[in-house]
């Protein structure tokens, strides 16, 4: 697994780079770190800095050096631009399996946060995004013990489900599979007030699921009811290492793109949130 990670020095920058080593030591990956001297709205140069420009970044190396040791593959600075134009510029010219990125340190204790350079990635990265809520760096979770995934059936849930059975194997780690039945939406409409019912079988689709995952893996699937986000949320406060959410089924392909129910989930989730692209033209599970 390629990761590239946005590190700053910043706490969230620590978050980010802590959760990068955990991905990366269980799935025997690498670890490419990207900086931005400064940001600005001018274009940048993915070509970077000239070395001596560079010497300015080698204090923020050092430390990701520290923490990823032999993980580290690959360091890049960048003296200007949007961080979240830069990395996704990176993960498309050199097609990175994920970028992992922080929370701002500010609001929640122990929530993930949703940033500028996060909700970038989140509407158009060309690959998985990964966000480490806030002090993950200070906590050094472990292991992946326990995954969950939001599933309701849809294309886009399905490559989470395969992202978070992939992710589960090197630590034979406990997989929850979720499936959330929201109360009826009432809209108004010139009949009066009419309520939109819940997705069918719910139960169906969620025993469909449970059937196509390893069986060495021990998953097991619940049924939540309420508004789906705080549903999600709330069943990931038990101790959960990483929720797994698919993007919302139109906008570009083969994007991140979510949709409220991930960004609220993602927003206010007590665990890291790994977010996987629209499927592929002519995917096929």
């Amino acid at each position: 697994m390629r990761l590239l990670v946005g590190f700053d020095s910043s706490d969230g920058g620590r978050d980010a780079l802590e959760l990068a080593r955990l991905l990366a030591t269980e799935a025997d990956g690498s670890v490419t770190i990207a900086t931005v001297l400064f940001s600005g709205p001018l274009p940048i140069d993915l070509a970077g800095l000239d070395a001596e420009e560079a010497r300015e970044a080698e204090p923020v190396f050092e430390e990701a050096r520290a923490v990823l040791g032999e993980l580290i593959v690959e360091a890049h600075a960048f003296g200007g631009g949007s961080a979240g134009a830069i990395l996704t510029g990176l993960a498309e010219r050199d097609e990175f399996d994920a970028i992992v990125v922080g929370s701002p340190h500010r609001g929640a204790v122990g929530r993930v946060l949703i940033g500028n350079v996060a909700g970038s990635l989140l509407s158009g990265a060309p690959c998985d995004v990964v966000v480490a809520p806030k002090h993950y760096a200070a906590e050094r979770g472990g292991a992946l013990r326990t995954i969950a995934v939001g599933y309701d059936g849809t294309p886009e849930s399905e490559l989470a489900l395969r992202r978070a059975e992939e992710l589960a194997r090197p630590d034979n780690a406990m997989l929850k599979i979720l499936t959330v039945v929201a109360p009826p939406v009432v809209i108004s409409g010139a009949a009066g007030y009419t309520p939109v019912p819940p997705p069918p079988e719910p139960d169906l689709i969620l025993n469909k699921a449970l059937e196509s995952v390893d069986a060495k893996l021990g998953a097991q699937g619940q049924r939540l009811d309420g508004a789906p986000a705080s549903a999600l949320v709330k069943a990931c406060e038990d101790g959960t290492d990483l929720l797994v959410l698919g993007s919302r089924g139109y906008g570009p392909l083969s994007r991140v793109l979510v949709g409220s129910v991930s960004r609220k989930a993602a927003q206010e989730s007590p665990c890291p949130v790994w977010v996987v692209p629209r499927p592929h033209p002519g995917h096929r599970d």
